[in-house]
């Protein structure tokens, strides 16, 4: 019997070494969400992290009609993370209805998993109906908890618009994980147990950004993030929200938004939809990650925030025949919609999954170029343009940034004060809307370089805010007072005398306690310089 069991197993090994190396390959995970995307050399997996930010709360500490009661947890926070998982990682695969339904908080989570069944599982019912039951039982192309790849991959954060579906950029999530990329999404909550919805306005918004600031403190600890490599991706009101989440952390390199609100005409038709504008923390002067800016195309789009953010690379593309859902469900639509009703635009099931598919090889191409470097990303985005008809693209250079205070001072001091003025006056033709040498900003740098002693360096900033804004008594005050600490006692009279004539007719003194508080302290010192 023993004899007979080795015949057999040899045999088998030589039929296994005869076959070829395809035919021993696991079969490939289903995906047919996702319509004619290629997928990359990893599998995907995916895991959900449970965390409190203990720096804000979420349990009401004051309920009607009850005392005081303190939150100890914090706000609670149910991050879904998609990565490159190992090749033949095995494990649960999941359906569509997974990712929002059986979730398994820890003990003493919030029941969260019930809000966003609730929220996500109804959205999907009234936007698919009868084809819902099919929607919630396909199979995803996620394997739950999935050993992770090895190496260290870019992070993605992606969020939705308004009451964003957690499932919104699933698709997208599971594509560019198999292509390397770790991608993360949070659940997004309102302001407190009570409210537990997000609204549009920038107060809301701004939880929204917060929520986001968390997320990349956890998930960037993850042992396969690369964490000097992040991106945001954001549809709808998403779209502002990175926006200003870029404009708040630096470490961002790349932006995407997907139909964003901040295109959207500016004031905006409907009064309940935020003006980027208006969000706080809104500087355009500190937007440097690169944009790419996809969206409908519609007569009514204004992009002139995207404009304004002037050391950005941004790259604008438009679609045509696409509702504003396509970018990120345009592969249900073509899957489970049927036919569309007739629209202005022309979109039918097939356009929308179209654009869907175009939507995910853009956004890989961008990420590609801005994230790993990699120069046929911008190749491999004209191409998918090229080949388009409903696609057009142009491309927004970012200009060179204004250098800051500090160095301009080098450059004086190593230059010459009019060499200088004669390379801000030219920043200043190519920057109209942006200041270049700041009245305050230098007032205040050479008010520090005072009292650390440094007079004559204090001086160079006082004349450089003094040439710039030649109608500011402060300014020409300032200066005085630089003069006076450096022993420069005939340049400091003057400096006080040319304030006392500037203070009647300085706008920026607006009150008249304003012009008589800085008249009678420049009359002061000029007085203590009377021989």
């Amino acid at each position: 019997m023993r004899r007979a069991v080795v015949v057999m197993f040899s045999a088998c090994l030589l039929l296994c070494m005869s076959l070829p190396a395809e035919a021993k390959e696991a079969p490939p995970a289903p995906r047919p969400l996702w319509g004619d995307l290629a997928p990359g050399p990893h599998a995907v997996g995916y895991q959900v992290l449970y965390r409190f930010d203990t720096s804000r709360t979420w349990a009401t500490t004051r309920p009607y009609g009850k005392s005081f009661t303190a939150d100890p947890s914090g706000r609670p926070m149910r991050i879904s993370v998609w990565y490159p998982a190992a090749a033949r990682a095995t494990g649960r695969k999941l359906r569509f209805e997974d990712y929002f339904r059986g979730g398994s908080a820890p003990k003493g989570f919030p029941d969260v998993e019930t809000l966003l069944a609730e929220r996500d599982g109804a959205s999907h019912q009234r936007g698919f109906r009868d084809a819902y039951a099919a929607l919630a039982a396909t199979p995803t192309a996620a394997i739950a908890n999935a050993p992770a790849a090895p190496g260290h991959f870019p992070l993605v954060l992606t969020t939705g618009g308004q009451g964003a579906l957690l499932t919104t950029n699933a698709t997208l999530a599971e594509y560019l994980a198999s292509h390397g990329y770790v991608v993360a999404t949070v659940f997004t909550l309102g302001p407190s147990s009570d409210e537990p919805s997000l609204g549009l306005t920038p107060a809301e918004v701004a939880i929204t950004v917060r929520d986001y600031e968390f997320t990349w403190s956890v998930v960037r600890a993850l042992p396969n993030v690369d964490p000097s490599r992040l991106a945001m991706v954001g549809h709808s009101m998403g779209g502002s929200a990175a926006v200003l989440f870029a404009m708040q952390n630096a470490n961002v390199a790349a932006v995407v938004g997907l139909d964003g609100t901040y295109g959207f005409p500016h004031p905006p038709a409907d009064p309940g939809i935020l003006s980027v504008t208006e969000g706080y923390h809104h500087a355009p002067r500190k937007m440097r990650a690169a944009i790419l800016d996809l969206r409908r195309k519609q007569p009514w789009i204004d992009l002139s925030a995207v404009r304004s953010y002037h050391h950005s690379d941004r790259y604008l593309v438009t679609l045509s025949q696409m509702f504003h859902s396509s970018f990120t469900e345009g592969s249900l639509h073509q899957r489970f919609s049927g036919e569309f009703p007739a629209n202005p635009e022309g979109t039918t099931p097939r356009s929308s999954g179209e654009g869907f598919t175009w939507t995910c090889a853009l956004i890989e191409a961008f990420l590609d170029l801005q994230l790993n470097a990699d120069a046929s990303g911008l190749t491999r985005m004209k191409a998918v343009v090229e080949g388009n008809p409903r696609a057009t693209f142009a491309y927004e250079p970012a200009r060179a940034a204004r250098p800051p205070p500090s160095v301009v001072l080098e450059q004086v001091e190593a230059r010459g004060l009019d060499a200088v003025i004669a390379s801000v006056e030219q920043l200043r033709r190519e920057l109209p809307d942006e200041p270049v040498v700041e009245e305050a900003v230098f007032v205040a740098l050479g008010y520090s370089l005072l009292g650390q002693g440094k007079a004559d360096r204090a001086i160079l900033a006082f004349q450089l805010a003094m040439y710039f804004h030649p109608t500011s008594a402060n300014a020409a005050d300032s200066l005085g007072d630089g003069y006076s600490a450096a022993g420069r006692k005939d340049d400091a009279r003057k400096a006080f005398e040319r304030a006392i004539q500037l203070v009647p007719t300085d706008p920026a003194l607006g009150s008249a306690e304003a012009k008589s508080g800085l008249l009678e302290e420049s009359t002061r010192k000029l007085k203590a310089l009377t021989p």
